[in-house]
C-alpha cells in the first residue's frame, strides 16, 4: 500500500515508488501481491496500468483520480550513482481511498506499508484506521524524506507494525524521536525494538551490509559485491521485497537475511528498481525453491 511515482531522472523516467517497487519484485519473484494505490487519469497514469499488466501484477486495487496527478519525483545522480530526490506534493497517491470492509474481503496475510503516502494528516488518519480494521501484521518500511515527514505521525506509525526496516541514517532519526541515547547503531536498534515490543528490525548499512535484530539474536550478513554499479535506486525496496518473501515461506533468520541483501546487490545493476527482464529473476526464483516459470506476461 502506497506510492507509485515517475523517478524523473536527466535522461529518462522511470517507474518507481517504494510499494511499488516491493510489489512489482514479489511479483517478479513468483508470488501474488495486491498493490493498493492511486494513479492520475493521465499519461503517467497509463504508463503505470500498462507495466503493472506486462508484470502480471493486479490492478483490482488501483484507484484512478480524476483531479490530481500520477506521482513524481525529480532524481539526481552523484558520481558514485547515489540518488538525490526531490518529491512533489499533492499528488494523486496522497488520496488512496480506504474501503477496511472490502480490503478485508482479500484476506492479506500481510500489509507493507511505506510512510510518504502518510505525509499528510489525513492520510495518515485514513491508514492508521485501516491498519486497526484489517488486523494483520504490518511491516513498516520509513522513508524520511524532508520535508515530508512529521515526528508524531512517524512514532504512531512504528508503534503499529510488527517489523520495521529502516536504515542508520533513519535509525538515528527514530532513536532521537522516543530519546535513545546516541550510541552504537544496534545498541540503538535493540533498545528501539525492546521499548516498542517489535517483532524484528531490519537495519540496512549500506556498504556495511545489514543486519536483524530480534529479541534473541542481532544477525549480520555483509554487503555482497555488485559487479557493475550502475544506481541505488529501489535498492533498499528490492531487501523488503524478499524480506517478506522470507516472512512469508518461513525462511530462516539468516537465510532470509543472505537472499535480501543479495537480491538488493543485483537491483543495484540495473537502472532503477523495476527490473524489466523476467529472466532476470529466474536465477533468485531456481536457488530459493519458488520455481523456475516467469511472471506472467
Amino acid at each position: 500500500m502506497g506510492e507509485v511515482l515517475l523517478d524523473q531522472f536527466p535522461n529518462r523516467a522511470v517507474l518507481g515508488g517504494a510499494p511499488f517497487n516491493v510489489a512489482w519484485n514479489l511479483k517478479g519473484l513468483g508470488a501474488e501481491p495486491i498493490f493498493l494505490s492511486r494513479i492520475g487519469q493521465d499519461a503517467a497514469g497509463e504508463q503505470v496500468w500498462a507495466a503493472m499488466h506486462r508484470q502480471g501484477l493486479s490492478s483490482i486495487a488501483l484507484q484512478r483520480d480524476p483531479t490530481h496527478p500520477t506521482g513524481a519525483v525529480q532524481v539526481e545522480l552523484d558520481g558514485q550513482g547515489i540518488p538525490s530526490y526531490r518529491i512533489l506534493a499533492n499528488q494523486a497517491y496522497d488520496y488512496i481511498e480506504l474501503d477496511a470492509e472490502q480490503l478485508r474481503t482479500l484476506r492479506p496475510s500481510l500489509l507493507y506499508r511505506g510512510s510518504l503516502a502518510a505525509r499528510t494528516e489525513a492520510a495518515h488518519r485514513r491508514i492508521q484506521i485501516l491498519i486497526q480494521a484489517l488486523n494483520c501484521p504490518v511491516f513498516l518500511d520509513l522513508n524520511l524524506r524532508d520535508p515530508w515527514w512529521n515526528p508524531g505521525r512517524i512514532r504512531e506509525m512504528i508503534r503499529s507494525c510488527d517489523w520495521l526496516k529502516l536504515n542508520q541514517e533513519e535509525l538515528v532519526q527514530v532513536a532521537n524521536l522516543e530519546g535513545i541515547p546516541a550510541e552504537n547503531p544496534l545498541d540503538q536498534a535493540q533498545t528501539l525494538r525492546e521499548n516498542l515490543n517489535l517483532n524484528k528490525i531490519f537495519l540496512t548499512l549500506g556498504a556495511a551490509g545489514a543486519r536483524l535484530i530480534t529479541s534473541t539474536h542481532i544477525h549480520r550478513v555483509d554487503p555482497v559485491p555488485v559487479p557493475q554499479m550502475v544506481d541505488t535506486v529501489g535498492a533498499g525496496d528490492a531487501f523488503s521485497a524478499v524480506v517478506i518473501l522470507g516472512l512469508l515461506q518461513g525462511w530462516s533468520e539468516v537465510a532470509l537475511l543472505e537472499r535480501a541483501v543479495m537480491f538488493a546487490a543485483a537491483v543495484c545493476g540495473i537502472r532503477g528498481g523495476t527490473p524489466q527482464d523476467p529472466e532476470f529473476y529466474l536465477p533468485f526464483r531456481r536457488e530459493w525453491g519458488l520455481g523456475v516459470g516467469a511472471p506472467a506476461e
